[in-house]
């Protein structure tokens, strides 16, 4: 039997209680069971065995349950007791209940826990809280929305729960239900999955079905009604896009149109639909009107079919959703015609000032107007005709027709007025013209248009001279103070008004320079700046014309012939101002090589020339050496001249002067051509030399040196030695005349050889007396040591710091005497920029090089023992390169200059120079401006010549002008210049050919020769230039100088010397004595002097002596001769030469060391 405790867990603790402190000397210990059981089984259901889970040393003899009788415990289930069988007491229900525990206590203190836990089975169906779901959904939801529904209740549990939810009917394609996991079920959604369009289908009807895991699967099922609902996205539409309407153009205000419809498929107030005229587009002035509802449009306002004939309304139909939708349709309503205007008349005048006049010179047939008639109607209402109607005037005479007409053009509607017959202003000044016009309506409308037409005057008369021809004489020259009357022309119009006022004037082309007519008066006379010249003009043929001012004027011809009178008034001019001609010398007496010739623009005795020739340029003295012919002008060759001897070249002064007395002069610049009549001389004949039997072959070992008097290719000398005993062994260097030894003479056993050396000239003329060259052999015992090679080639830079090494000397064999080495540098170094190791023959730079005072060195090097005096020497030449250490620098940093305003554009007006000791691309020099006056001036980047651009305004300017230098090296370097150019605002009228002149001339030159011709001319090019008197400008420069004050020949007036100023600057001025402000022109004036070989090389010191031991061994460089020579270039560049026996002793001949 089962012992019941009323209160479980009281009674439990009583009897643990009772059981520990019963005296039970055994632990308890509790046992746990658990058992499971499917829910729905049938009652009486063996669940399990409470002593199942006790030990078989221990049976259970009995149970105390800790539950009452109450419990669900003891309700569901039925516990034994005694045995401790549990069965189901009903069908359990998990749902309900799925949990079952409890304590059991057996008598003898064993506890066991039990728990039973109730297995689901699918005994329960998913089930939708509501059978019939409804829902509203915009047609303009958004695809992708979802919409919650009720989820259904499964109370089973895992798979028997609820599993998936599926739409089974009703369902296009466009939704998509979406599930997930809850806390409690399966939470279920309706996602969009496609458009809605209520237009389209306004109603869904869904069967959404929810079922479980099991198989097969329980379901339930829920009716989802979806109700589209409408949105206004539908605007109102018309039947038609474009309606037509014709109504007539005098209809009353009221009358209907015609009627539109538009349709809007929306539902409600989105498909209620409103009608409206959009006077922002159409209709802006209110002629029409439309009934919103009907959409009715009916006339507002009086029409005019002439002012608008059709009218396009834009009508817009409205629905009333919110927003609103609008739709849009064109309504063309075009007017019917009716005639209601009368036919109009325009004028338009073709005259130039479009006015109401004819010229009385119009031809017949020319246009006097073009007439338009206008009618707006249309049809027969619009159709017109038109009449001209001309008043008669009484004193007419009779009716000829009228003088204009009327013409239809081809164009509709134009009408065409033109002249008839002949107008004249002075018979009738005006004419009254009627234009009619009617229409072909029923009734017709007329207008007519009454017209005054003004006749106006032409120039019709011209001015009539009372004789073609008149004649005047007049002496040539220049005409008495103011000028001088010489005839009145007079010309008479019987126009009136300006067409009556005559005005005179030359015609330009065949008027005569400085006469001139009063175009009031009709009076000719001279300026009194003119000069007749019967040269240029015997009969000054003017044609006089008389022109009145009407328009276009008329003009009539008068011819006047001045007779010129003619008076010696012309210098001879010679064709050329400088004549150059050559001759041979030796040519034979009376050979003419030059024809001069001259013209004199004077008639008879004033226009005959004679010619006469004179030494020089300046002394007129007779030639003696030529002649010419006084009438001819030819020059000939009066005696023998010799151009060795005498001078190679005459400047001979011709003059050309004519019947009356007048000359001018030319010159003759004469070169002699060279004959070859000249040898080549030796000078000295004998030369004397001393040389080691040991030396190498390729030393030069002296240099004879011939001359020959003529010039060009017949004073070129080359030499040739000639065949001998011992010539084999020596060379001559054709050009230069330097000797060298060719062969060893250590086998040879004389004492001393003798060369014979012959000169030739370009033109096969060979010396009369040959050179002879005598060359001592010094024998030695011991073979003198060698270099490695007879000459050497090194390179160093300017800016090598001092002590760089330069190059390397060697001795090719040494003889093994033990004596020391020694190298030292024997001459070629007069200024000590080098130094020698005397052991390693190592050559350095002493001093800091600068290549532009000395480009180059040539050393003569020397090897010796000190035990031998014979010795050994090389040539090492030492090129010092150039480097970029000279900036162009210009000769003054500022300068200024004066022009005139008026001076031409590509003038000349200053030459910049500056120069760069550098050498190649280093000294280069360049030309830039660095002010922006680039509109003004140029310069000429090579050779820094500055033109003017333009010419300047009349303002007094001056422009200050960088002209900035560069030389051309890798990093170029620069120098300023400064010039500031004022610009003399005076109108002056004269001008130089040139601002800038130039001339080089040898220090050579004579006093009173003519370098240079300047010239000055009026600003006025067709202005004679005669009458200019020049001058220079005082100062230092310009006192070694001249000029003719009539011609602008500068002459030499002092000595030249090169050595004493190399260049002079002056300015030259130009005066015009008749211009009565007295205003001049400038030019400058640079003279270069160009070096002559005038002076002789001259020793330091009368006599040299030196000092040496007797029978010493040579010790190289024993003293020291120099000369100076005050020339420059080639002129300065000395050699020296030992005229003496050379024997002994050699003396370098580019440095004078004696050794």
């Amino acid at each position: 039997m089962i012992k019941l405790c009323p209160y479980r867990k009281k009674c439990l603790g009583i009897l643990i209680q009772t059981l520990l402190f019963g005296g039970i000397s055994q632990a308890v210990l509790p046992y746990r069971l658990s058992l499971s059981i499917e829910e729905g089984q049938p009652p009486g259901t063996i669940v399990g065995d409470i002593s199942a889970v006790l030990s078989d040393e221990a049976p259970a003899s009995g149970f105390f349950i800790s539950e009452s009788e109450e419990s669900v415990v003891f309700s569901d289930l039925s516990i034994s007791g005694d045995t401790g069988i549990i069965k189901t007491a009903k069908v359990l229900d998990r749902e309900r209940t799925d949990r079952y525990e409890f304590v059991a206590v057996t008598l003898t203190g064993q506890v066991v826990t039990v728990e039973i836990l109730v297995k689901d089975v699918n005994d329960h169906t998913p089930v939708f809280p509501r059978e019939k779901v409804q829902l509203n959904i915009s047609e303009l939801t958004p695809i992708g929305t979802t919409f919650q529904l009720d989820e259904a209740w499964d109370p089973d549990t895992g798979k028997f729960s609820t599993q998936g939810y599926a739409i089974t009917q009703g369902n296009p394609g466009i939704f998509q239900l979406q599930s997930e996991n809850g806390v409690h079920s399966l939470r279920l959604d309706l996602v969009l999955n496609g458009p809605l369009d209520r237009e389209i289908r306004d109603f869904y009807s869904l069967t959404v079905q929810a079922f479980d895991g099991d198989t097969p699967p329980r379901t339930g099922r829920m009716q989802l009604d979806i109700k589209v609902l409408d949105e206004n996205d539908n605007p109102p539409r018309f039947n038609q896009t474009e309606y037509e309407a014709w109504i007539w153009e005098n209809a009353a205000p009221g009358t209907r149109v015609c009627q539109l419809q538009a349709s809007d498929p929306d539902q409600g107030s989105n498909g209620f639909i409103t009608y409206e005229i959009d006077r922002r587009q159409s209709d802006p002035s209110g002629h029409f009107a439309i009934e919103s509802r009907s959409g009715e449009v009916r006339l507002q306002k009086q029409l005019d079919r002439e002012r608008r004939p059709w009218h396009q309304l834009v009508i817009r139909a409205r629905d009333h959703g919110s927003p609103a939708q609008l739709g849009s349709a064109f309504l063309s309503v075009r007017l019917l015609d009716v005639n209601d205007n009368e036919p109009s008349v325009s004028v338009l005048f073709l005259s130039p000032s479009g006015q109401a006049e004819v010229s009385e010179g119009a031809a017949p047939g020319q246009l006097v107007a073009r007439v338009s008639v206008w009618d707006p109607d249309l049809g027969p209402a619009g159709e017109l005709r038109l009449w001209l109607q001309e008043e008669e005037e009484e004193e007419a005479g009779e009716h000829d027709g009228g003088s204009f007409q009327l013409l239809e053009s081809p164009l509709r509607s134009i009408y065409l007025l033109r002249v008839r017959g002949r107008l004249d202003r002075e018979r009738r000044p005006a004419h009254r013209l009627t234009l009619r016009a009617t229409d072909s309506g029923a009734p017709p409308r007329r207008t007519q248009l009454a017209l005054d037409l003004r006749v106006t005057d032409i120039n019709d008369n011209a001015p009539a001279f009372q004789r073609r021809v008149y004649t005047a004489r007049v002496p040539e020259g220049p005409p008495p103070s103011g000028g001088a009357a010489l005839l009145r022309v007079r010309a008479q119009d019987p126009d009136a008004g300006a067409n009556g006022t005559v005005r005179y004037a030359i015609l330009e082309h065949e008027a005569a320079p400085g006469v001139q007519i009063d175009p009031l008066s009709g009076f000719i006379s001279t300026t009194a700046a003119s000069w007749l010249d019967r040269e240029s003009h015997q009969v000054i043929r003017l044609l006089v014309v008389a022109r009145d001012l009407g328009q276009p004027p008329l003009s009539s011809t008068a011819t006047v012939l001045l007779h010129v009178e003619d008076v010696n008034d012309n210098k001879p001019v010679f064709e050329q101002q400088l004549y150059r001609a050559t001759v041979r010398e030796h040519s034979e007496p009376g050979t003419c090589f030059l024809q001069v010739s001259a013209r004199d623009a004077d008639s008879g005795h004033f226009g005959t020339i004679y010619y006469s020739l004179y030494e020089g340029v300046i002394n007129y003295e007779k030639s003696h050496f030529f002649t010419i012919d006084n009438s001819t002008g030819k020059v000939c060759t009066a005696q023998d001249m010799d151009r060795d001897d005498g001078p190679p070249v005459y400047d001979l002064l011709v003059m050309a002067e004519d019947g009356g007395g007048l000359s001018a002069q030319s010159f003759i610049h004469l070169e002699l051509q060279d004959i070859n009549d000249n040898q080549p001389v030796f000078n000295p004949l004998t030369y004397v030399t001393s040389i080691s039997s040991y030396t190498q072959p390729g030393t030069e070992i002296i240099n004879v040196i011939a001359s020959d008097r003529d010039s060009g290719i017949n004073g070129q000398v080359s030499y040739e030695l000639l065949s001998g005993n011992f010539s084999s062994l020596f060379s001559v260097d054709s050009s230069t005349g330097a000797v060298y030894l060719t062969s060893v003479l250590s086998h040879l056993q004389v004492s001393n050889v003798q060369l014979k050396i012959s000169a030739r000239d370009g033109g096969n003329l060979t010396s009369p007396i040959n050179a002879t060259v005598t060359v001592h052999i010094l024998q030695s015992s011991l073979a003198p040591t060698v270099f490695e090679r007879s000459y050497y080639s090194f390179t160093i830079t300017e800016n090598a710091p001092v002590g760089s090494a330069v190059g390397t000397v060697r001795i090719a064999k040494i003889q093994a005497s033990g004596d020391p080495l020694k190298y030292r540098i024997s001459s070629g170094d007069p200024y000590g920029y080098f130094s020698i190791d005397p052991d390693s023959g190592l050559i350095r730079s002493i001093k800091q090089l600068d290549r532009e005072a000395e480009p180059f060195v040539l050393l003569t090097v020397e090897f010796q023992t000190s035990s031998s005096f014979i010795s050994s020497s090389t040539r090492a030449n030492i090129t010092i390169t150039d480097v970029n250490d000279n900036a162009p620098a210009f000769h003054q940093e500022f300068e200024s200059i004066t022009i005139s305003k008026n001076t031409l554009p590509a003038t000349v007006i200053y030459i910049a120079h500056a120069e760069d000791k550098d050498s190649g691309s280093n000294g280069m020099v360049v030309y830039s401006l660095q002010n922006d006056y680039e509109q003004f001036f140029t310069i000429d980047y090579i050779h820094g010549t500055l033109y003017l651009n333009r010419t300047f305004s009349s303002m007094s300017q001056q422009y200050c002008i960088n002209i900035v230098a560069s030389d051309r090296g890798t990093q170029p370097l620069n120098a300023v210049f400064k010039l500031c150019v004022n610009v003399d605002d005076l109108d002056g009228d004269l001008t130089f050919e040139t601002l800038v002149y130039q001339v080089g001339v040898s220090e050579a030159a004579t006093s009173n020769m003519r370098i240079l011709q300047v010239r000055a001319h009026r600003q006025d090019l067709q202005a004679p230039s005669s009458g200019l008197v020049y001058s220079l400008q005082q100062n230092l420069d310009s006192l070694t100088f001249g000029i003719h004050a009539a011609s602008g020949w500068i002459y030499i007036q002092r000595t030249l010397d090169y050595e004493s100023k190399h260049s002079y600057h002056f300015k030259v001025f130009a005066i015009n004595p008749k211009d009565h402000l007295k205003r001049s022109a400038a030019a400058t004036v640079t003279v270069n002097v160009a070096d002559g070989n005038d002076n002789p090389p001259k020793f330091e010191q009368n006599f040299y002596f030196f000092t040496i031991e007797e029978n010493s061994i040579p010790q190289g460089l024993i003293g020291k001769v120099q000369a100076t020579d005050r020339d420059s270039g080639k002129n300065c560049q000395l050699s020296y030469m030992l005229l003496s026996d050379g024997k002994f002793f050699r003396l370098n001949s580019k440095t004078g060391k004696n050794e």
